[in-house]
Order: C-alpha cells, then sequence, then structure tokens
C-alpha cells in the first residue's frame, strides 16, 4: 500500500516503490484528472494497460548500484509480445530495504519534456519492492542472483555482477491494474538512509497504452 501526500508538485510517499516509472503514473492520477497536466500528446483517461520502456540511461552516481540495460523494440502492431531486455546490473553491496530514493518526472507536452513536472520522495524502499511490486522482472534478478521469491523470506539480493542476454519480461504491476495512459521520462536516484552519497542513478523513458 502507498500513502502519499501532494504539496505544489512535490510528492512524498511510503511504501514499496522501487524503479517503477508507471506507479508514479498511478500515483499523479489525480493531478491529471484535475486537468494539472495537459497536452495533446497525454491521453487524460486511465485504464488497463499495456507498459514498455523505451530507453533505460545511467546517471551520474558513485557506482555502488549500477543498472545498464537496453530494451527491445516494442511493436504496437503486437502488443503482446514481450520486450526483452539485456545488459548487465550490478552492485557492490547486499540490497535489502535500507534505501531513501528521490525521483524526478518528464512529462511529454507538446512535443517536448516538461522537466521536473513532479518530484517524488520515497523512504526506505529496497529489494521488497522490487519483490511485490514488479514480480516478473524480480523474477529475473532472482534467476541471476539467487534473491528468494518467497515472500515469506527476509529479501536480500546479494551483491555481485549479473548478466542479462535476451530475457523476456513482462512490464505488469499487479497492485495497480490502472493507470493514466501517456509518456513519461523520470529519473530516479537513491542513497543509504545512513548517507547522502547517490549510490544509484537512472532515467528511464517509458509508456503505458490503452490495453487492446
Amino acid at each position: 500500500m502507498i500513502r502519499h501526500h501532494v504539496v505544489g508538485h512535490q510528492i512524498h510517499a511510503r511504501g514499496s516503490v522501487f524503479l517503477l516509472p508507471f506507479i508514479l503514473l498511478w500515483t499523479i492520477g489525480p493531478l491529471l484528472a484535475l486537468g494539472n497536466v495537459r497536452s495533446k500528446n497525454i491521453n487524460n483517461f486511465a485504464g488497463p494497460y499495456i507498459a514498455f520502456g523505451h530507453k533505460f540511461d545511467p546517471c551520474p552516481s558513485d557506482g555502488t548500484i549500477e543498472v545498464l540495460i537496453r530494451a527491445s523494440h516494442f511493436n504496437p502492431a503486437r502488443p503482446y509480445d514481450l520486450q526483452t531486455i539485456s545488459g548487465n546490473l550490478s552492485s557492490k553491496e547486499d540490497m535489502k530495504d535500507n534505501y531513501w530514493s528521490r525521483v524526478e518526472m518528464a512529462v511529454r507536452s507538446n512535443n517536448q519534456w516538461k522537466d521536473n513536472a513532479f518530484i517524488f520522495n520515497f523512504p526506505r524502499l529496497g529489494c521488497t519492492a522490487i519483490r511485490e511490486q514488479v514480480p516478473d522482472l524480480f523474477r529475473i534478478i532472482a534467476k541471476h542472483s539467487g534473491a528468494p521469491t518467497d515472500k515469506a523470506a527476509p529479501c536480500v539480493i546479494p551483491a555481485g555482477v549479473y548478466v542479462l542476454k535476451n530475457e523476456s519480461v513482462s512490464w505488469t504491476f499487479p497492485n495497480f491494474p490502472v493507470i493514466p495512459y501517456g509518456r513519461y521520462r523520470f529519473r530516479v536516484t537513491s542513497r543509504s538512509i545512513t548517507s547522502r552519497t547517490t549510490l544509484l542513478c537512472l532515467e528511464v523513458d517509458c509508456e503505458a497504452i490503452p490495453k487492446p
């Protein structure tokens, strides 16, 4: 469950979220409905959706956690074909639930990005968030890292370098069956709860379209 409050375009949330652009879209749904984000390029409706990624780009951090992946092309004519991801995930420390994350989100408006349209702050997130909210992505991580998929077990992704090659992934989020449609770009940065050093930085260009 996610609890959030909005102060202007600053959103502070507590819950299970990590690298989840589409959960963030759900969070700004009320703002879309109120007309705070309007554009001919954004459909101000929400519903069942298919989610996919365009680009995953690293940004400056100390390199403790790195996500270097690329996604296959998404074909709108075959919307139920899964994307594949290739690249590597690396962490110099075990990933538990001891991170603070900040997300700066841009929305596509009039053929350009509106940067910092929304800012989200998420305390105490990590392994469990991925396992609960993006189960198919966690399946891939667990396959390579040995992380436990049993929700009764403490969630830990062991430190290491994990190489992915053409892994089919379903970008489904079981706790969020309905979200606003549109194209979004976000930058997520994460740090330890005991330090202000940025351990992870990732920029994602993503989209949610109506499910046929």
